[in-house]
């Protein structure tokens, strides 16, 4: 079930797993132990779960966010966006060291490969956080206004599409009322919208060789993304005007890329 296959990250995501359930015995003790020590709630995430970037202002802005998960928060609340990852880690990490700590002589692999995918799973949240985390760094860092209004409008577009990605967890475990859900899924497409125009400006940002977009489908996209964006406005005051029409923007001048 978890063969590994060119371009796949499941062996590095192992490895992950390895570093923080290793960090968790240097720091907290024997896993086998775990059951009989009382641990305050936030042990895991002051030992194990270290910052890694910007630790000030990251625990400040998690420290701001009110009990109860912030419900009430906006969902661009930063505090908000980095509690609830860390949370979700936190959570991971401690379910799946309890049923580790079963790993006893020759059960011992029998029980850590059924516990594969949450393992990798306590992986990907904890890579999450640290992008998040180190974004967020990188936002603080940067002096330029515009640059740095920009970036904060991506932070948010990575944060609350992790969190949709996920969000079936966030549910599950009550981080997120289905109210809630569904406001992140439209923040996220506003986001979208709202990065539309930057597009190219995000793209230059990797400074890619001018050789590699050479090519035909980019030179011809903005006149294309513009023509189809027209020709929904006009179908859709067309619907306005004429309840029941069936109008589309698939009859366009432009011809698809090649």
């Amino acid at each position: 079930m978890f063969t590994s296959f060119e371009g796949d990250n499941t062996v590095l995501m192992q490895l992950v797993a390895k570093g923080l359930l290793t960090g968790y015995r240097d720091d907290v003790g024997d896993l086998s132990s775990w059951g009989r020590a009382a641990f305050a709630a936030d042990l895991v995430r002051e030992v194990v779960l270290e910052r890694t970037a910007a630790r000030g202002l990251i625990q400040r802005l998690v420290d701001a966010v009110p009990g109860r998960g912030g419900e009430d928060l906006p969902l661009r609340d930063r505090g908000w966006q980095l509690a609830l990852l860390e949370d979700r880690e936190k959570h991971l990490l401690d379910g799946v060291v309890q049923r580790l700590r079963r790993a006893t002589g020759d059960q011992a692999f029998a029980v850590f490969n059924a516990a594969q995918d949450h393992v990798l799973r306590v992986a990907q949240a904890h890579v999450d956080r640290v992008v998040l985390e180190a974004f967020v760094a990188g936002i603080e860092r940067c002096a330029d206004p515009t640059a740095h209004a920009l970036l904060e409008t991506v932070c948010d577009l990575y944060a609350l599409s992790t969190v949709e990605a996920d969000k079936g967890w966030f549910l599950e475990h009550g981080r997120l009322t289905p109210a809630r859900s569904k406001a992140v899924t439209a923040a996220v497409n506003e986001l979208c919208g709202e990065l539309r125009p930057h597009t190219r400006t995000l793209v230059d940002a990797f400074a890619i060789p001018q050789d590699w977009l050479n090519c035909a489908i980019l030179d011809e996209e903005d006149a294309r993304q513009e023509a189809t964006f027209a020709e929904d406005q006009r179908a859709q005051d067309v619907g306005a005007a004429r309840p029941g029409a069936d109008e589309t923007a698939t009859e366009l001048d432009i011809a698809p890329a090649q």
